[in-house]
């Protein structure tokens, strides 16, 4: 069988695994097979891990994109493709608590910069680059009970070409200049943060200690959506699909997520820092691919 026979084989038993549909074999097909083989071509000239930041908003589908990559890359290009998401480094629910009592209510809400544990994340990252570090570990963190969990992943390295997808909402994102902190960014903004001390806090935290972990970063990749307003359809999308796997996995039809309603109120959070994303990251980023707001890529852009 060719290799190409053996691509598009890969990529129709994945789809089927993750219930996806023709828009992501499309995506795979036109543009996320060759950056594998971009990022591979780069793995196997360096002689260390490279770390690959890649940006998307909430239910984007870089989760979906980074499995793939893990999947695919190993058994189709003999390159160890490990994913870390900046969701699994969140903060626990009750350092979380003590942060909105101290700063702002809006804290305890997981989500924006200075809600991770950031000197774990820079650990785990330069466990990677360290070549006297054989195993690397991360803590996982459980979205439906909006808290981290006892259990931990332990990535053992290898002697192979090796990728680091670090995948996140807020990855590669540079802070705001000080003038567009002056307006809330919307009603949220408004009714929660008028006198500026949460974004204020945030984007301190964002041009601080985050800067040193997206300076670990080898490359920036970003799935840009059209608009903030698709993010919200995209997050409802996502929550279902998390509620519906995880009862599959548990056979327990109790289990819960957000309400419609919640999801809205919960992306609110993230409106101000998604939409300067969209506004700055394309120049930084090494690949951007735009995205409908059906998720299908309407353009590439890559960066010379």
């Amino acid at each position: 069988m060719s290799c190409d026979n053996l691509h598009q084989q890969f990529l129709e038993t994945f789809i089927q695994q993750e219930g996806l549909n023709d828009i992501f074999r499309r995506n795979a097909t036109d543009y996320f097979n060759a950056y594998a083989h971009r990022l591979a071509q780069i793995a196997e000239a360096s002689s260390r891990p490279i770390i690959v930041g890649l940006n998307g908003a909430q239910g984007s589908g870089k989760s979906t994109l980074s499995q793939y990559l893990s999947q695919m890359m190993p058994m189709q290009l003999g390159v160890d493709c490990h994913v870390l998401s900046v969701d699994d480094f969140y903060l626990s629910k009750a350092k979380r608590k003590r942060l909105a009592a101290s700063v702002h209510p809006l804290l305890g809400i997981r989500g924006v910069p200075g809600t991770h544990d950031v000197p774990r994340l820079l650990d785990a990252l330069a466990g990677f680059i360290d070549p006297g570090i054989q195993s690397v570990t991360v803590p996982i963190f459980d979205k439906l009970k909006d808290d981290r969990t006892k259990n931990v992943q332990r990535i053992q390295k290898s002697a192979r070409p090796t990728v680091i997808l670090f995948e996140g909402w807020c990855v590669g994102v540079p802070a705001q200049h000080q003038l567009a902190l002056s307006v809330p960014a919307s009603s949220f903004e408004f009714s929660n943060d008028n006198n500026g001390v949460w974004r204020s806090y945030v984007n301190e935290r964002l041009g601080g200690d985050y800067v040193d972990v997206f300076k670990l970063l080898d490359r920036l990749s970003m799935l840009k959506p059209p608009c903030f307003e698709a993010v919200y359809d995209w997050r409802v999308d996502q929550e279902m699909r998390l509620v519906a796997r995880r009862r599959e996995d548990s056979s327990d039809t109790s289990i819960r997520g957000m309400s419609v309603r919640q999801v809205g109120e919960f992306v609110e959070n993230f409106r101000r820092l998604t939409c300067h994303a969209i506004g700055v990251l394309p120049d930084l980023a090494d690949e951007t691919w735009e995205l409908q707001a059906d998720r299908l890529v309407l353009k590439e852009r890559l960066r010379s």
